[in-house]
């Protein structure tokens, strides 16, 4: 008998994950133990117990000990996801490439969906950064509205998987924001480029909110770049 190139473990771990998104064993639902799956798919519960490690790994499951083992969430599955991304210097430039193709989107997307009390929300934003940086500066605040103004627009977009890769995107990076943020002039930029984006949203102008928005992430991303290259 020819022999699948996957081990058996791996097979099982298809079988189920298969069966995770086709909706048969759903999100929060509790599934067979090791012995119940062992008898069901006719293996060993050795065998499944290494699936489960598998799938556990890739955020499909989630085990609770003394309880059992769970489909897990939508989001938690993204999640592993974005932690299985290891972001270094040498990384920075195609994490960017692939921000930016998800920010062009999100931009256009928010212009053609948000209101506006949503419009305001975002200004209120960019007004009170530009307040911290009239005053006292708070860097820690400056990254969290940082943060919150493209989580916003991604929220804007009115499309929900967008949201969610968009927040684990962003948030793999903010320890480098952080750094970054302290670098001389570089959070008055930020705050100056959120405001051109913000007012050709509010001339509802997608091909000018998008250069902006490219504009926005590539000084961003200069930024960030040199700020994980320095000792």
């Amino acid at each position: 008998m020819e022999l699948n190139r996957k081990g058996i473990s791996e097979q099982v771990a298809d079988s189920i994950k298969k069966k995770i998104q086709d909706g048969i064993y759903k999100p929060g639902e509790k599934i067979p133990g090791e012995r119940d799956m062992g008898i069901e798919l006719s293996v060993s519960r050795n065998t499944v117990r290494e699936a489960y490690k598998i799938l556990e790994a890739y955020g499909y499951l989630t085990a609770k000990h003394g309880t059992g083992v769970f489909v897990a969430s939508p989001e938690h599955q993204i999640q592993k996801m974005a932690e299985a991304f290891f972001v270094s210097s040498d990384q920075i430039k195609d994490f960017f490439a692939v921000r930016q193709i998800l920010e062009e989107s999100t931009v256009k997307w928010a212009i053609e969906n948000s209101n506006v009390e949503q419009i305001n929300e975002l200004e209120q934003i960019i007004n009170e950064a530009n307040e911290i940086l009239d005053g006292k500066i708070d860097y820690n605040r400056l990254a969290e509205l940082d943060h919150k103004f493209h989580i916003n627009l991604a929220n804007n977009s009115k499309n929900a998987v967008l949201v969610r890769l968009m927040y684990y995107l962003i948030d793999l990076l903010s320890e480098s924001r952080t750094k970054s943020i302290q670098i001389p002039g570089r959070v008055r930029q930020s705050v100056q480029e959120h405001t051109k984006i913000l007012e050709a949203m509010k001339q509802k102008d997608i091909p000018l909110a998008q250069q902006y928005m490219k504009e926005h992430l590539g000084s961003v991303e200069q930024s960030i770049t040199q700020a994980t290259t320095t000792k």
